[in-house]
């Protein structure tokens, strides 16, 4: 089963529950499989909706026969530091600092990191720290992740803004 096919199974169950589905991961270990399951909302996606969909997934027997009865089965927000799986995903993060990793070199690097300029259906394009516009095809990325400014985080959550 591809992760396509797992999505067919799990979004419906994450919308039903008024969130999102931001990504899946299917971690195969030697004695166990983990299936992680990210969610996302419009609005605050706490605890309680991790618990409500992990339990609603508990339901589905698709993903027993598949992954079989002894897998782990993890529900999380992606948080402040999240990862993309999808290129569209990063359209709400215009302005904001990435952190990626290639899969292959890339003028003999593979990490990377600067300012996400823009982005369409296949390629996203970032301003590193020389002010350079590097522009990349996401399907070459490994991995892709929000690079916080938790300075900023820090002011907007603190009582003494």
């Amino acid at each position: 089963m591809n992760k396509d096919e797992y999505k067919n199974i799990i979004e419906p169950v994450v919308n039903r529950n008024n969130c999102i589905l931001w990504g899946i991961e299917i971690l195969r270990g030697k004695r166990t499989t983990t299936l992680r399951i990210f969610i996302d909302s419009d609005k605050k996606v706490d605890i309680n909706d991790c618990e409500n969909v992990s339990k609603d997934l508990g339901y589905e027997p698709m993903l027993d026969l598949n992954l079989g009865e002894d897998y782990v089965l993890e529900v999380s927000t992606p948080g402040v530091d999240r990862k993309f799986f999808d290129v569209m995903q990063l359209n709400n993060f215009i302005g904001e600092e990435l952190e990626f990793k290639t899969r292959e070199l890339i003028e003999g690097k593979r990490k990377f990191s600067g300012t996400l300029i823009e982005c369409d259906d296949c390629h996203f394009s970032i301003k590193n720290s020389n002010s350079t516009l590097i522009k990349f095809r996401f399907t070459d990325i490994d991995l892709c992740k929000l690079k916080p400014n938790y300075n900023n985080l820090i002011k907007e959550y603190s009582h003494g803004k």
